[in-house]
């Protein structure tokens, strides 16, 4: 590579099929061609005066100049790999605002950077855990380090961005980052940027990351999507489908310390302070909830509004929201970040295997007697006449233990059978995120009851019937832990796939902490 000046370069790699111009900008920008086979799209900048000048000053800053403005370009280049024409977009400034990115190819920058760098070259990772409640994670190490320096959940975590140092001396000696584009600090300019992106894609097309990422595969891209988009929309006008359940949440990281709020309209009124189903639907007219379909869903947008400025932050469509879990004919099909993924078989296997065997040892544990659970009664009112009706029984619900200076609350359990030492944690079945919260609730209780002595005082001191010694370690075999859910459904306990996940990763997690009997039941609900 020619020793000219290092620029940093983002690059996205459009799909096959597509107009850069008609599909994959936004809007009719202005244009300047630089040659046949590449050319420059601009806006001219808007000058903007904060919000900040009138909301907090009142405006007594009035005569001084005083704006915002952003600059936007967006480059793309046509260039021929092995016959076939493939297009590129360079963005510069706030460029990347004018692409409409579900028209680039999904895991561009992610595999050619994973092709490039190798697995003890890491610094950085942006993961998505695939749950009820997605969580975008970044996590950066202080120097660079291995990929098991992040701890990444190979069954939970969906990595989506990697950066780290590229062992092709033509990429520099500066870190290179993949998401869905491919970014790298290069001694590249329009006179060679062709040669740079042959080498882009070439890194693209490898198979090198099987060696040492192979688990990115245990998740699929679905390419058709036509029939789980359908399956989607049927939900979304009737709940009552079986076999499919939907959720809405942001689908990348932001600032919450600047979000004023939300908006279905696009329009800064009635903004919401989260997007969940619920607003969505109440955000649709009656002739919207007739017509919906998968167009109108990539069509309409969320918007999202800054606070510091009152301008408008960020917007996603209303299907990039949307998070979707199917179960057919023994298939996993999610969607997250407005993408269909298939999660591989044998994966699907491992889970099942392991949550029909905690059933199975559940049935045969028939010591604790559990009610059945009145129509309408929640589960305070349960845990009280669980606790009474056992015969052993203490009412531990809402005995809340301050724990690590007053940051944190842990409840020691709903309700505790002192005579046959069992944990019992209650939750009414409503959804995913409500049994996340079930079973992370006994694996701290758990942890910390068997290895901190101040922990096991301060239970004594919310309820002195207890029996243990809170300075003698307990056996944590001696005890046992069930996770009882209540549900009015006829069938036996069946949880969402990635609900069984989390519950097979906490259950490990309790596993190794010594408690070795750790159950499933099911309350009825009348």
């Amino acid at each position: 590579m020619n020793k000219e000046k290092t620029n940093k370069i983002s690059v996205y790699l459009i799909k096959t099929g597509i107009s850069p111009v008609k599909d994959v900008l936004k809007k009719k920008y202005k244009k300047i061609s630089l040659n046949s086979e590449s050319c420059f799209y601009y806006d001219s900048p808007q000058k903007h005066i904060p919000s900040w000048i009138e909301g907090f000053f009142n405006n007594n800053l009035k005569g001084i100049d005083l704006f915002t403005q952003s600059i936007k370009g967006v480059y793309f280049v046509k260039i021929t790999i092995k016959s076939k024409e493939r297009y590129f977009a360079i963005p510069f400034g706030f460029g990347y605002s004018m692409i409409e990115k579900n028209h680039c190819v999904d895991d561009f920058g992610l595999k050619t950077v994973l092709n490039l760098v190798d697995e003890s070259s890491i610094r950085k990772i942006g993961r998505r855990t695939l749950s009820s409640e997605p969580k975008n994670t970044i996590e950066q190490l202080s120097k660079i380090g291995n990929f098991s320096d992040f701890g990444i959940d190979i069954e939970q975590d969906l990595v989506e961005e990697i950066t780290g140092k590229p062992k092709d001396s033509y990429f520099g000696k500066n870190y290179v980052t993949g998401k869905l584009a491919f970014t790298a600090s290069v001694q590249v300019n329009i006179s060679n940027v062709e040669d740079f992106l042959k080498k882009s894609f070439e890194y693209y097309k490898k198979n090198d990351y099987k060696k040492n990422f192979a688990f990115i595969d245990q998740v699929k891209g679905i390419k058709d999507a036509k029939k789980w988009n359908k399956k989607l929309v049927n939900k979304l006008k009737d709940e009552q489908l079986q076999d499919v359940s939907v959720w809405m949440a942001i689908p990348e990281i932001i600032e919450w310390e600047d979000v004023d709020g939300f908006s279905y309209s696009g329009k800064k009124e009635k903004l919401v302070n989260d997007i969940t189903i619920e607003y969505f639907k109440d955000s649709l007219t009656e002739d919207q909830k007739s017509k919906l379909d998968y167009g109108f869903l990539e069509k309409n947008k969320v918007y999202c509004f800054r606070s510091s400025s009152g301008e408008e932050y960020d917007n996603w469509s209303y299907f990039k929201c949307l998070y979707c879990e199917i179960t057919e004919k023994n298939r996993k099909i999610i969607l997250t970040n407005g993408k269909w993924y298939e999660i591989a078989k044998d994966f699907v296997e491992k889970v099942e295997n392991n949550y029909n065997d905690t059933l199975k040892e559940s049935k045969k544990f028939s010591t604790i007697k559990f009610i059945e659970c009145e129509p309408e009664e929640n589960e305070n009112k349960y845990n009280e006449s669980l606790a009474k009706h056992l015969p052993s029984g203490v009412l531990m619900d809402r005995k809340v233990i301050r724990y690590g200076g007053g940051a944190s609350s842990v409840e020691f359990c709903d309700v505790y059978d002192l005579h046959n030492q069992v944990f019992i944690h209650v939750k009414n079945y409503y959804g995913s995120s409500a049994l996340s919260h079930l079973f992370a609730q006994g694996r701290v209780s758990g942890e910390l009851f068997r290895s901190d002595p101040q922990f096991r005082k301060k239970v004594r001191e919310k309820e002195s019937s207890l029996l243990f010694d809170p300075d003698r370690e307990p056996n944590p075999s001696d005890y046992k832990i069930i996770f009882a859910i209540i549900s009015k459904s006829e069938d036996d306990l069946n949880l969402p796939f990635f609900s069984k996940v989390n519950f097979k990763n906490e259950r490990r997690l309790l596993n190794s902490f010594g408690f070795k009997n750790v159950y499933l039941k099911k309350i009825k609900r009348k």
